[in-house]
């Protein structure tokens, strides 16, 4: 079976240095960097019964890595997912863990942490680089606030100036689900208005301007 690793990130200098550091590792018979979602969709679906490694990074311009994670797993049920993010918020790492990545590299780890990262997954160990086991640590030590995907999907809207209408049409709800999400998102993490949430969710790492 082939190995395949497939790198998305939006930043094109990193993806392809990345990339070219996993050729460089000998361990997959293809290396892509694919961030056209169309190119990408395509290729998991003609490529399912290969063995696929995804290097994911949270930040993805107009949308999240983690949306990608649900519809990868439909298709190839034994991806590796391997998050590799500037992320080090501990409230933005714990949003990630929620989809059970098998691995998560700081974009500050070296090159030595993506042979150890390699090494684990292929002994069926999570892993996760100190930078991030550190962040893990933080969270341990303050309330925990978790926001599920589709309300920081419907945040990312807010932050682009959206009304509650124009989201409530982006994401396919009722405006008064839109509501519904903000007042319960307010609750999770103790703010009082829109502009203290989305304050919030800047601060923690969980959108991104």
């Amino acid at each position: 079976m082939n190995r395949v690793a497939v790198v998305v990130d939006d930043h094109a200098l990193f993806a392809d240095s990345f990339a070219a550091l996993l050729e460089k590792l000998e361990m997959f018979d293809e290396v892509h960097v694919l961030n056209d979602s169309k190119k990408r969709l395509n290729y998991f679906i003609k490529n399912s019964r290969k063995e696929l490694y995804l290097f994911l990074d949270y930040y993805l311009g107009d949308h999240l890595g983690i949306d990608i994670i649900n519809d990868v797993h439909r298709i190839n049920k034994k991806v590796k997912i391997i998050m590799v993010s500037s992320v080090t918020h501990a409230v933005a790492v714990r949003s990630i863990m929620a989809f059970q990545p098998n691995a998560f590299i700081s974009k500050a780890s070296g090159f030595d942490t993506v042979l150890e990262c390699m090494k684990s997954i292929n002994e069926n160990k999570v892993f996760y680089c100190p930078i991030i086991t550190q962040c893990l640590k933080e969270l341990k030590q303050e309330k925990e606030v978790w926001l599920s995907a589709r309300e920081i999907e419907i945040l990312r809207y807010f932050a682009k100036g959206f009304s509650v209408n124009e989201t409530a049409e982006k994401v396919f709800l009722s405006k008064h689900t839109v509501v519904s999400h903000r007042r319960k998102m307010m609750k999770k993490t103790n703010t009082n208005t829109i502009t203290e949430l989305l304050a919030y969710v800047r601060k923690t790492g969980l959108i991104e301007d």
